[in-house]
């Protein structure tokens, strides 16, 4: 019965993913979706195995993937997800993703608001409503599956078609995403340990992006090696992951715990941390179970 359910899951991304790979149609034919840019298709096995992904983290209301059921009045089934472009590194083991979703502009659980009808999804949107967001990811070889992260620097929430959620993609990552500035932990030099604001310097679509932009630059200064997309924040840094905020020199030393230290003659509250590589929050999605009939077209 598992096997047939899987089966089923399966014929339904499949369908899902072909459908988004359509032509934007003539009712928004002067709006720009970038199709010069959005030329590679998605090997089959990627698309299920993206779309499978994003259901399951929906399903734990993980980060901005969010479980519907949980606070309006509908099913997370009447969800509709799909891709709006997937682009490649030369040897595709780099990936970045738009992931899409199309639902009905669902009444809240909870009525919050003073008017009714603004008691929804989104409160001025249509009847059905479109978002859309990016993953971003890597492998080791091209026989593995991907190591996925949200990558949610420009985002598309409660528009009317999926043309729209795909322009405004388009705009940030054709246009803007190369003077876009993110902190980053610098890895040589004066500022080396230190977050420091600094632009990606590629769009997508330029040469440079899979192998000169920071994105893919691994961290070993305020991180164990990861990359940049790996990390939600950084709590501290060079500065400050040693500061000590607070002190309690009337404590004796045997009231002390896990969280203070002797220090000093003094009982004070431990360093933020103890080493610099553990500043970096790491992103940590959930757990997916991926049914044998997506892991064996990786074999």
């Amino acid at each position: 019965m598992k096997n047939l359910n899987n089966m089923r899951l399966l014929l339904c991304l499949l369908l899902i993913s072909l459908q988004s790979c359509g032509q934007t149609g003539n009712s928004v034919a002067k709006m720009e979706t970038y199709d010069q840019f959005r030329t590679q298709k998605i090997e089959l096995r990627d698309s299920l195995f993206v779309l499978y992904t994003v259901r399951e983290w929906s399903k734990h209301n993980w980060y901005t993937f969010e479980d519907f059921s949980k606070m309006y009045k509908m099913t997370n089934e009447q969800v509709q997800y799909f891709l709006g472009g997937t682009f490649y590194s030369p040897d595709k083991k780099k990936i970045l993703v738009w992931i899409g979703d199309k639902e009905p502009n669902a009444a809240s659980l909870e009525m919050t608001r003073f008017k009714p009808e603004l008691n929804r999804i989104c409160p001025t949107g249509g009847d059905t409503i479109y978002s859309m967001t990016a993953l971003i990811g890597f492998r080791d070889s091209t026989n593995q599956t991907w190591k996925l992260y949200p990558f949610n620097q420009q985002q598309a929430t409660c528009y009317d078609t999926k043309e729209e959620v795909i322009n405004v993609l388009g705009q940030y990552y054709f246009g803007q995403m190369k003077k876009h500035q993110m902190y980053r932990m610098m890895q040589s030099g004066k500022k080396k340990g230190h977050k420091e604001l600094q632009a990606y310097g590629y769009n997508l679509q330029d040469k440079g992006f899979w192998n000169k932009c920071w994105l893919w630059q691994k961290d070993t200064v305020g991180s164990y090696g990861l990359y940049p997309f790996q990390i939600k924040g950084y709590d501290c840094d060079k500065e400050n992951y040693q500061i000590i905020s607070d002190t309690y020199p009337d404590q004796k030393k045997d009231e002390t715990n896990g969280e203070y230290v002797a220090r000093h003659g003094r009982i004070v509250r431990k360093p933020l941390r103890e080493k610099l590589k553990d500043c970096a929050e790491p992103y940590k999605p959930p757990v997916v179970d991926y049914p044998e009939e997506i892991l064996k077209l990786y074999k």
